[in-house]
């Protein structure tokens, strides 16, 4: 059984339902959390070694990967224009994804560096 749809039998020995755990039964928040503990204590924090330096870390690898991947295309989408395979206007679009992702690489590079 769910522990969050179904609790202990209180006095008339009928089951707690969901739309009886909002406060309608007149239980305290201490009665709850001992019925069904949750882990929003400072000290039960799930990650405790991801601190906003390696979070702006991760995120400037992840945008480093995909702002290659973008270049990449915009050669290609570059080379089909001149070839004349590709249409212009995917140059246009091409030229704005590029444009998108250099400047969310520079934020992020600028706000790893921003971190102590």
């Amino acid at each position: 059984m769910l522990p969050a749809l179904v609790g202990r039998p209180d006095a008339s020995g009928r089951h707690a339902r969901c739309c009886q755990q909002n406060g309608a039964t007149g239980r305290t928040s201490k009665e709850w959390k001992e019925w069904f503990p949750l882990a929003n204590d400072a000290e039960s924090i799930h990650t405790p070694t991801m601190s906003l330096k390696n979070a702006a870390l991760l995120a400037l690898i992840g945008i480093v990967l995909l702002t290659v991947l973008v270049v990449v295309g915009f050669i290609s989408t570059v080379l089909g224009v001149m070839r004349d395979l590709i249409p212009a206007m995917a140059l246009l679009t091409s030229l704005v994804h590029l444009f998108a992702s250099l400047s969310v690489l520079v934020f992020f590079y600028v706000f790893y560096q921003a971190q102590s």
